[in-house]
């Protein structure tokens, strides 16, 4: 499989440069994750620092008659105590500023014109995650836990629009922000700000927000301390025994909130309007309010507004797990591990209904391997590969797909086809016709689309599916999602 030099498409490098932001390890340790960790090491520091100036302070503003040198020395005590406010509120705004212009990013690389070309910039975006992670190797678990809080993220992002089209979603602050939304809409003359949106700004930004943030709390060194141990040697994705595993829940949540509340907060209102500030900073605490419900939720959502966080978590923990067994074949069990949910009463029907009919039972980026059919649609004697390149496939088990080789050879410029169950190898029905061919045949289709046969000769010889990191490290095979006819195979 020659196809040039390994390199990435600009889109790729974007979508990279994104996750690196949120997290990985950077040049300069500016990560979300990064800058966290960092804060939740001094956190104790600073509040300990900032409660000894408060205290000297106050000792000096309680003297009854103090002396000049007291009264020197009460200035500049109330001097180091402003100058310490402020260094730690401007860090702090540092940190939500960063966010919020990295999720501001995401919206404009995720959100369309229309529904259907958000659903494609969405598959787009997601389907990227998902070719460039590792589909096996001793790197899945490192790469899929740096991927995984923008994959769920975006995964929220589109919950919610499905949620609110199905009126699932009877929250009174979203529901205000949608009311808001159409107003400007329908009245653009109206007192808005320019480059404010009611829905994108208080609703998409703080979820967004939430979803990334979800896990945070597990950078805290009591945290890291249950994850790697005391000396740091510990498998971080090991199994965790019961009590350090609800130890860590704990952990998590609580400095979570923390977090979200004292280390990132609310933005800062800029301008001389006195009425201006105060409608601003409210709104700013109604946004906080809402990712505080958002997170607290979660835990136990039932039909409430934290199902845009748990139903992705959940699917995003199988598509891009961390567990030391890890299958790159069982992506497509993540559909099936929320209706058990259901069935077993963890999780929100509707919720979860929504979800799997927005991304199907295969995942974007999934590698499928299929029968084709020839133009009269008979079976051909052969299986190819395709990848998964749409949301909302016409059934839950009818992936939409680009065609990615043609005669058991590789192309770039491939058809999207949408694989029915009986073509399908990923299912038993299919595979039980390639069955009846001989070992030879099975071999010879085997030989011409891997790179490396004399290594992988071994593998099964009717697989249920492919891994695409080859394929999707060359640049030129990356543009998977621009319009093309789809075929029913």
């Amino acid at each position: 499989m020659s196809m040039g030099t390994i390199s990435q498409s600009s889109y790729s490098k974007t979508v990279k440069t994104i996750l690196s932001k949120i997290h990985d390890a950077t040049a300069l340790n500016d990560s979300v994750y990064e800058v966290a960790t960092d804060y939740f090491r001094h956190a104790r520091q600073q509040e300990e620092k900032l409660q000894q100036l408060q205290l000297q302070v106050r000792k000096l503003e309680s003297k009854s008659d103090p002396s000049s040198t007291e009264q020197k020395q009460l200035a500049e005590a109330q001097s180091a105590l402003k100058l310490y406010v402020r260094m730690l509120d401007d860090s702090r705004l540092e940190r939500y500023r960063a966010l919020k212009a990295l999720c501001l990013q995401v919206l404009q690389l995720t959100e369309g014109e229309s529904f259907e070309e958000t659903v494609q910039m969405s598959s787009k975006f997601l389907g990227t995650i998902q070719l460039l992670a590792p589909s096996n190797g001793k790197y899945v678990a490192a790469v899929n836990q740096k991927f995984k809080h923008l994959y769920k993220g975006i995964l929220s992002l589109r919950l919610l629009d499905r949620l609110l089209l199905d009126d699932e979603l009877n929250n009174n602050y979203v529901q205000a922000k949608v009311r808001a939304a159409k107003e400007r809409l329908d009245n653009p003359d109206a007192a808005y700000k320019a480059d404010y949106s009611p829905f994108r700004d208080d609703v998409q930004l703080p979820l967004l927000m939430a979803a990334i943030l979800q896990d945070i709390g597990t950078y805290h060194p009591d945290a890291l301390a249950i994850l790697k141990g005391p000396d740091g040697d510990l498998d971080e994705f090991r199994v965790l025994d019961d009590e350090s595993r609800v130890a860590l829940l704990k952990i998590n949540y609580q400095e979570t909130l923390s977090y979200v509340t004292k280390g990132l907060a609310c933005d800062r209102y800029v301008g001389n309007s006195k009425e201006e500030r105060e409608l601003f900073n409210q709104n700013e605490q109604d946004k906080l309010n809402f990712v505080y419900t958002l997170l607290k939720n979660a835990i136990k959502p039932e039909g409430g507004v934290g199902n845009l966080l748990k139903i992705p978590q959940i699917y995003t923990s199988v598509v891009l797990s961390t567990k030391l067994n890890h299958s790159y074949e069982s992506l497509p069990k993540a559909a099936l591990v929320l209706q058990s949910g259901v069935e077993r009463g963890y999780y929100h029907k509707a919720a979860v209904d929504a979800l799997i009919k927005i991304t199907g039972l295969f995942p974007q980026g999934y590698g499928v391997t299929y029968i084709p059919k020839d133009s009269d649609k008979r079976d051909l004697d052969r299986y190819e590969y395709a990848l998964v390149v749409s949301l909302y496939p016409p059934a839950t088990d009818m992936p939409i797909c680009r065609v990615v080789t043609r005669s058991m050879t590789f192309s770039n410029t491939g058809t999207n086809v949408v694989v029915s169950v009986d073509n399908n190898l990923y299912f038993p029905t299919a595979r039980k016709k390639l069955e009846k061919m001989s070992e030879e045949r099975l071999l010879e289709i085997l030989s011409k689309l891997v790179s490396n046969f004399e290594e992988r000769k071994n593998m099964e010889l009717i697989p249920k599916c492919w891994f695409p990191d080859e394929y999707f490290s060359y640049s030129k095979n990356q543009n998977l999602w621009n319009k093309v006819t789809t075929i029913q195979n």
